[in-house]
């Protein structure tokens, strides 16, 4: 196959990814283009951590799909709350917030953290303590606390507020710690 993505000069190149161009999944297992099995140890970062075409899971896709896509939060809908009511029964929480993206997950964790910071303890400019190394996306708030250069470069000015620690480092995770 000639036409792979990583000559395609039409796709933005955001990732170095392997020389395995892949044509299918089921379960845990992935095919590339030459027909080699491999199994999918990243499942697209978690977002496919319960595999590749489940058929029960394509089955409650395709019937959602034919009743309603994915409707705006601004109306209420009749599947959201029994689906968190069983998430939150599953997860022994009270309450969850359902996101689309990983990142859309970890920038909505940092505005709760800051919001319960500044409601609850009075920290007017709360500082998040995170560990070197971490990758959680690739948004600009999250760039902001990445250690990595190639994720950085040519994205700021970055968002404040994150004091970095190497990971693993228990004393400078205790060292990082301000009353902020």
């Amino acid at each position: 196959m000639d036409n792979t993505e990583f000559s395609n000069p039409h796709v933005a190149r955001n990732y170095d990814p392997l020389p395995v161009i892949l044509t299918r999944g089921q379960g845990a297992y992935l095919w590339d283009v030459e027909g080699r099995r491999y199994i999918d140890m990243m499942s697209a970062y978690s977002a496919v951590s319960l595999g590749h075409a489940h058929p029960r899971i394509l089955a409650k896709l395709a019937e959602q799909a034919q009743r309603l896509a994915v409707p705006s939060r601004a109306f209420y809908n009749d599947r959201l709350a029994p689906f968190l009511e069983e998430l939150c029964k599953l997860t022994g929480l009270d309450v969850a917030l359902p996101m689309n993206t990983g990142a859309e997950a970890v920038e909505t964790a940092i505005k709760a953290a800051r919001r319960w910071g500044n409601r609850v303890k009075g920290v007017a400019d709360p500082e998040i303590i995170v560990a070197a190394g971490n990758f959680h996306g690739r948004t600009t708030t999250i760039i902001s606390f990445s250690s990595e250069r190639e994720y950085r470069d040519g994205f700021g000015p970055f968002m404040p507020g994150f004091r970095a620690a190497p990971f693993g480092d228990l004393a400078a995770f205790e060292a990082a710690i301000t009353p902020r």
